[in-house]
């Protein structure tokens, strides 16, 4: 049920244009602001009136972060401040597309950022990544993504009709 492929023209016609936003729970949205417009360049955009709890959201590159502080400090339930994790490229991550990598990585040297370079091949083609994580841990991905073409994987499949075959599944359709 779950893990039957998508038919191609059903998934065709599912009206999504873009990614809007990502949100993320902090535990000091102004540490986050900060963050965000120094290191990504994101701008502070006015929220919704409707919303009454702290938070914000920042606006860049056609999509938006929006920040929601978790706990209050008058209900007591702030959560305290934890040592980051150790960066891990295999983590969850949210990415931007960078069109200058030479540019990003002495960004974060000068910020003081500590982060992780990867690449990532396919024949001639190379994508170079950095990953580094936000005041709270959560995981970024800043990389050259758009240099790798996709390319929809399609197998038949006992019907005859063409299915759409995720990586992992592709060496046991073959043997």
């Amino acid at each position: 049920m779950g893990s039957e492929a998508p038919d191609p023209a059903v998934a065709a016609s599912v009206p999504l244009v873009r990614l809007n936003h990502v949100s993320f729970q902090c535990t000091s949205v102004e540490k986050s602001v900060d963050f965000y417009r120094r290191v990504l360049g994101f701008e502070l955009i006015k929220r919704p009136e409707s919303l009454n709890f702290n938070g914000a959201w920042l606006y860049k590159y056609g999509m938006g972060i929006h920040l929601l502080q978790r706990g209050d400090d008058a209900d007591g339930c702030s959560i305290p401040t934890r040592p980051l994790p150790a960066i891990n490229p295999m983590g969850n991550h949210v990415s931007f597309q960078c069109s200058d990598m030479a540019v990003m990585k002495a960004r974060l040297r000068a910020m003081d950022r500590e982060f992780v370079v990867r690449k990532v091949w396919d024949g001639e083609t190379v994508v170079d990544q950095l990953f580094f994580h936000d005041p709270d841990g959560n995981m970024i991905e800043v990389c050259n993504c758009e240099n790798l073409p996709v390319i929809p994987l399609i197998v038949a499949s006992t019907s005859g009709l063409p299915e759409l075959l995720p990586p992992a599944m592709q060496t046991n359709v073959h043997g």
